[in-house]
């Protein structure tokens, strides 16, 4: 069970002593009422978790950076809405997600702002200690929300102060000088901030600022920082950090406080829920299946012998999840696994499935199965795993397990790459991309090569094994330059009935190719065919940005559009 005493929950009798109105999430706190606020520490206290709150932002009732994969080329979202039309290649600046996350990053960069800002009004009431603690968690919060805004919209405005009505019109900042802000800002922090492992209190340590800061100068080719950084957090590996023997675990409630957390955000129900198990789970189990990872994430995971599907002797294209990278299992609900109680079977054919959860196995209804009673269940034929949790099956609108935002696998991924970017190859990058690839629960055979291309291709492909359904995709493949490539393929599901009788291309990112003569053209039958779910299109002289709200573009003159909106 959660702690009680998560910030956000400590302070709501403090708070409602203070208005009738929700003050955090309705009353700005670049506009307070009192000009006497933040005089001590309660004060600056309540600012901070105002600073935090912004963190709950959510898209349709999930955790914001889990919408960014739907919108690469390994996810997709079902609904006909704003993010599907993003994954398409259909975005403008009426986009509702844009604006969204636009308007939300935005306000948490206010909030701190103005605690920043205002905060030497009660220094005298404060502890050196805890003011600077407050001040440095601000600083994080800032640079992390700048962040998102800087690898969704590139040039946004730097934004220091509190914004007045004649300080509002605000030009576009060069992303290049937004970055060298962040990475000092996080230096600072990370001086201050604690060294600690905390991650059920939701609140920045000096591990996180730094492998924040390492995912920046990564995203921006700041290898030597990105080096320094991610340094920085592989030195209090041990007590503090490490990897977590079992890879599942991260993503239930039972590992959020693994020691490979590094950073995540709190959800307590009733207070604070996201609706993961119903957005992602299958719909036999009760999900809606509206966000679904698309069939060539699947055949990108390696056979156990480490080579890709279209070269191991391993791989049957008949019996297609046998002999593969666990990692594939713990990420994605394969046909013929067990998932959230059931047999999860898509195969047109397969009318009835087993219920495990039962005292004795049950055989009932396959609602999964593409049948005309159930025409959106199965799509692409498989179902993300994270975060969809069976004990989640009873409340599936009312999913609490953390989200988590930096884990120590991503750090050690940022070191090997900036590492081989740099041109620094040595024992220690083969030591980190090993360690993730041989942990406990996968297993997977090492990498031995030292030829800078091919290291660097190990490394991107062990981002899209690790990391996949968590947020990282959209940015990694816009920073790698192949968005243009993988955004303008269709986005496939299996056939209904069987399997292909010879594996897809496999590229040297990892990156999955059918011939087109396997692929259901629109109207054809996908019963011995791929699934044609999404034809989508990307303009690289527009693409790689999204639109900056229109909202915004009609009241603030100040600032320029993205190319081609």
């Amino acid at each position: 069970m959660k702690k009680i005493n998560i910030y956000i929950f400590s302070l709501l009798l403090i708070l409602s002593t203070l208005s009738c109105v929700d003050f955090l999430d309705k009353e700005p706190l670049d506009a307070p009422s009192d000009e006497s606020f933040l005089r001590n520490e309660n004060e600056m206290q309540m600012a901070l978790t105002g600073c935090y709150n912004i963190l709950w932002t959510q898209w349709n009732n999930m955790p914001f950076m889990f919408a960014y994969d739907c919108a690469s080329d390994i996810g997709y979202e079902r609904d006909a809405n704003d993010l599907l039309k993003m994954g398409q290649g259909a975005g403008t600046p009426s986009n509702k997600i844009a604006a969204l996350y636009w308007t939300e990053f935005y306000e948490g960069i206010a909030r701190c702002n103005f605690l920043i800002n205002n905060m030497n009004r009660g220094k005298e009431n404060v502890s050196p200690a805890v003011y600077d603690k407050i001040e440095a968690e601000a600083k994080f919060l800032r640079a992390y929300y700048y962040s998102n805004l800087i690898e969704l919209f590139g040039d946004v405005p730097l934004i220091l102060d509190v914004v007045s009505l004649e300080t509002s019109q605000v030009a576009n900042t060069p992303k290049s000088t937004t970055v060298d802000f962040l990475l000092q800002e996080l230096t600072e922090a990370a001086d201050i901030l604690p060294e600690e492992h905390k991650p059920l209190s939701g609140k920045a340590s000096k591990g996180a600022a730094l492998a924040l800061k390492a995912r920046i100068a990564l995203y921006n080719e700041r290898w030597q920082e990105a080096i320094s950084a991610a340094s920085g957090v592989m030195a209090m590996e041990g007590d503090l950090y490490g990897l977590e023997d079992d890879y599942s675990l991260l993503f239930r409630k039972d590992g959020q406080s693994s020691k490979e957390i590094i950073f995540s955000i709190q959800y307590m129900n009733p207070d604070k829920v996201h609706t993961m198990y119903r957005l992602i789970g299958s719909r036999t189990a009760g999900g809606f299946t509206n966000k679904k990872p698309a069939y060539q994430m699947a055949d990108s995971y390696e056979c156990i012998d480490g080579l890709p599907i279209d070269k191991s002797p391993l791989y049957d294209p008949q019996k297609p999840w046998e002999n593969r990278d666990p990692r594939l299992y713990y990420t994605i609900a394969v046909p013929g696994s067990e998932f959230l109680g059931y047999q999860f079977e898509t195969h047109a054919d397969s009318i009835l499935i087993w219920n495990y959860l039962t005292e004795t196995p049950t055989r009932i209804a396959n609602k999964d199965a593409n049948n005309s009673s159930n025409p959106y269940s199965t799509y692409t034929g498989i179902c993300w795993r994270k975060y969809a949790n069976v004990e989640d099956r009873l409340t599936s609108n009312l999913c609490e397990t953390n989200a988590i935002v930096i884990r120590y696998a991503e750090v050690l991924l940022i070191y090997a790459e900036a590492k081989i970017k740099a041109g620094e190859i040595d024992q220690s990058v083969l030591d980190a991309i090993n360690k993730v690839r041989g942990r406990e629960s996968v297993k997977m055979p090492g990498i031995t090569t030292t030829d800078p291309v091919e290291l660097f291709y190990a490394v991107c492909r062990e981002r899209k094994y690790e990391l996949a359904s968590e947020g990282f995709r959209l940015f990694d493949i816009r920073r790698w330059g192949i968005a243009e490539d993988v955004m303008n393929q269709p986005l496939l599901g299996r056939m209904s009935k069987g399997y292909p009788e010879q594996p897809p291309r496999i590229d040297s990112y990892g990156n999955a190719y059918y011939d087109d003569s396997i692929i259901a053209k629109p109207g054809e039958s996908s019963e011995y065919k791929m699934r044609l779910v999404d034809n989508r299109t990307f303009n690289p002289n527009r693409d790689y940005l999204w639109p900056i709200p229109l909202t915004e573009m009609e009241t603030n003159t100040a600032i320029k559009q993205n190319n081609g909106y």
